[in-house]
């Protein structure tokens, strides 16, 4: 079972699985030990109402500011839960505060507004959910209005479907009533990767899956069944006269939690209890509170790394070491490299060009002298490149010579350069290699690399099928060759995003002659570089399942995030001592699916104490997290490679419209009239 999933670079080259969202893999750091998705610690267990109740002394408390709810469930890592009743769904963090509230879902057949049986999937990125007796889902973080989750076709008009459970490897198991609400339910289990619905269970309802999702919990006829995720081995749990309903798992697997009634044919009176499966013995949970709806916390343990080398340049080699695979071996968790790419050390100039490049050419971006390799450097592009590969050298000889060249040539790789007549054009000309028919292009200031660093990183973010890239221009201003570039697109077919204010102003204070005098641009701004950074995250990616943290005052630090993370999640600036407060409320909406924080560079740039903020706003509690440090990018405990993991996983077929599916791009659709 995965610990956290990110998205894989080299499935990414089909434009079939490039809209995939949850194309996804384990982040190339290893975690500790004591990591991982399950078992978790038994935490509370949350009825609706909502209450939060503990389960040794039934004590309940009721969740301030969020009204009344039904139907909760909880996020994979225990950091959040959701609750739903009529018209709102709220996802709350059950410490640290803020509540969400989730947009209504759009293009439902028949939304009566009654938002019922919630549940989290795919590692607590999206919520499923019933309205009107269709599933809809959308993401955990609502950054866009949820839908449907199945097409006309797999849920036609005469079917009720409702309480869906979703396991790790997108599988959504539900009831269905063929025939209308009140017909005889079934329950049946759409694939996501195979985008299928298929009947596993007759006469049966209210399925959840277990935390390993090899086993199914059901109802038949008001008595417990447990059977295998594909309908076989049905067990029966219970057979007396009571009746039982709304099962959920304990986090360990071993439990099963319920409502029960003694007279099973009132609905007042119950209770909450669960069953030990190995013993079949029954325990009364000793509350009051008559709740129903019971869901068990599973209190996970997040992860926080930091990723460094003896110096700045140090640290982008470490970035290198833990992202890529040493040629001739395969270490679950990291990917092989195709190329690599080159930039000067001493100058930020070209640095988000060789960010961006490096998504596209799917390998690292290392640092190099003027003059000449340095030892580091060499080693690294031997231990990670065959020869005969591309090595992508950013800038004109002015910027590395061509004894860099040639010693690329003796180590046995092929040079290219890509070289404008300054760091704009260079930009285009990196921008024309990517793609001649760019799907979106980002425009950031090449004066300001606090904007144009995270620019690149959404730019590569689609890895080897990468559409897109950023092109920078002269602050505020257009140089000629970045007019000409962008005057050579279309608007209505390429998005521009323009980031950071100096982007904005540069392009709606120019003047296009093959642009309609009415064109649509998405603005990303924000007040500071940090605020900036998360503006962009949000923007351009949903509920990332990992993030990089850099110190906005080291752009070779924001290299080494960018490359190393450019396909799998944001680059956030923060400042110091402690963490930005932008960064920290992102994470804190994001903690649902967010699962780890890396940090590039040493306690200097990112400190002990920011990396420790960020673990705590993603995870349960201020504790629930673990630190794993990788010094030269090597994890500092052999043991701790055990959990590495390249499985992947596929979010709904619904978001696979083709470069939409993983991000909000209408929100700051913006006109401008020339």
């Amino acid at each position: 079972m995965r610990l956290f999933t990110r998205r894989r670079g080299a499935a990414l080259a089909t434009a079939a699985v490039l809209a995939a969202t949850g194309t996804l893999a384990i982040a190339p750091g290893a975690v500790a030990d004591d990591a991982g998705p399950w078992p978790g610690t038994e935490g509370k267990i949350l009825m609706d109402g909502p209450r939060l109740v503990d389960p040794a002394t039934g004590a309940a408390t009721a969740v301030s500011s969020v009204g009344s709810g039904l139907y909760g469930a909880w996020a994979p890592d225990g950091s959040r839960f959701v609750t739903g009743s009529y018209q709102t769904i709220s996802s709350v963090r059950t410490s640290g505060a803020t509540k969400l509230t989730l947009p209504p879902a759009q293009g439902m057949r028949i939304s009566n507004g009654t938002y019922t049986d919630l549940a989290y999937g795919w590692n607590g990125r999206y919520v499923v959910y019933s309205d009107g007796g269709q599933l809809a889902y959308g993401p955990s973080d609502g950054a866009w209005a949820p839908g449907p989750l199945l097409s006309n076709t797999q849920e036609p008009a005469t079917a009720c479907d409702s309480n869906p459970t979703v396991d790790n490897d997108g599988r959504v198991a539900f009831e269905r009533r063929s025939g209308g609400c009140t017909a005889d339910a079934s329950v049946y289990v759409y694939d996501s990767t195979a985008n299928t619905v298929k009947l596993v269970i007759s006469h049966a309802g209210q399925p959840a899956f277990s935390p390993d999702g090899s086993k199914l919990v059901f109802v038949r006829e008001s008595q417990l069944y447990t059977a295998n995720a594909d309908g076989t081995g049905v067990q029966q749990i219970t057979d007396d006269t009571r009746s039982y309903s709304n099962p959920s798992w304990s986090p360990t697997g071993t439990r099963i939690l319920y409502d029960v009634h003694t007279d099973p044919n009132s609905s007042d009176a119950h209770s909450t209890e669960y069953v030990d499966l190995a013993t079949g013995a029954f325990t009364a949970v000793p509350t009051t509170w008559e709740g129903s709806n019971p869901s068990w916390q599973p209190v996970r343990k997040n992860t926080t790394a930091r990723v460094w080398g003896a110096d700045a340049n140090g640290t982008v080699v470490a970035s290198s070491r833990w992202s890529w695979n040493t040629v001739g071996q395969s270490q679950a968790g990291l990917l092989d490299a195709k190329s690599a790419v080159l930039l000067n050390q001493d100058d930020s100039a070209d640095a988000p060009t060789a960010t961006a490049l490096a998504g596209k050419r799917q390998g690292p971006v290392l640092l190099s002298s003027k003059t000449g390799l340095s030892t580091a450097v060499q080693n690294e592009l031997k231990r990670t490149l065959k020869k005969g590969a591309n090595v992508w050298m950013v800038g004109g000889t002015s910027v590395l010579t061509t004894n860099v060249s040639t010693q690329l040539r003796n180590l046995g790789y092929v040079p290219k350069r890509v070289s404008g007549t300054d760091r704009y054009d260079t930009s285009v000309k990196a921008a024309k290699t990517v793609t001649t028919s760019p799907a979106y292009v980002f425009l950031a200031s090449g004066t300001d690399y606090q904007a144009a660093l995270p620019a690149a990183a959404a730019a590569g973010a689609d890895g080897t099928g990468s559409a897109g890239s950023v092109v920078l221009t002269n602050g505020k201003s257009l140089t000629a060759s970045v007019k000409s570039y962008l005057n050579s697109l279309d608007p209505a077919k390429t998005m521009v995003i323009t980031v950071g204010s100096d982007a904005k102003y540069a392009l709606t204070h120019g003047s296009f002659s093959k642009w309609p005098s009415t064109y649509y641009y998405y603005p990303v701004t924000g007040a500071n570089s940090e605020a900036l950074s998360v503006a962009l995250a949000k923007f351009w990616w949903t509920t990332p399942s990992q993030v990089a943290l850099a110190y906005a005052g080291s752009w070779r630090d924001g290299v080494s995030a960018g490359s190393a993370m450019n396909i799998y999640g944001p680059v956030l600036w923060t400042s110091r001592p402690a963490l930005s407060d932008e960064v920290k409320s992102y994470l804190l909406r994001e903690s649902a699916g967010t699962q780890a924080a890396m940090a590039f560079g040493d306690t200097g740039s990112v400190t002990a104490g920011a990396l420790n903020t960020a673990g705590s706003s993603i995870s349960a509690s201020g504790n629930d997290f673990v630190y794993q440090p990788y010094y030269n990018g090597v994890a500092a405990a052999k043991s701790a490679l055990a959990l590495r993991t390249d499985a992947a996983e596929t979010a709904p077929a619904a978001t696979r419209s083709a470069g939409t599916a993983d991000r909000n791009l209408s929100s700051l659709r913006t006109a401008r009239h020339q």
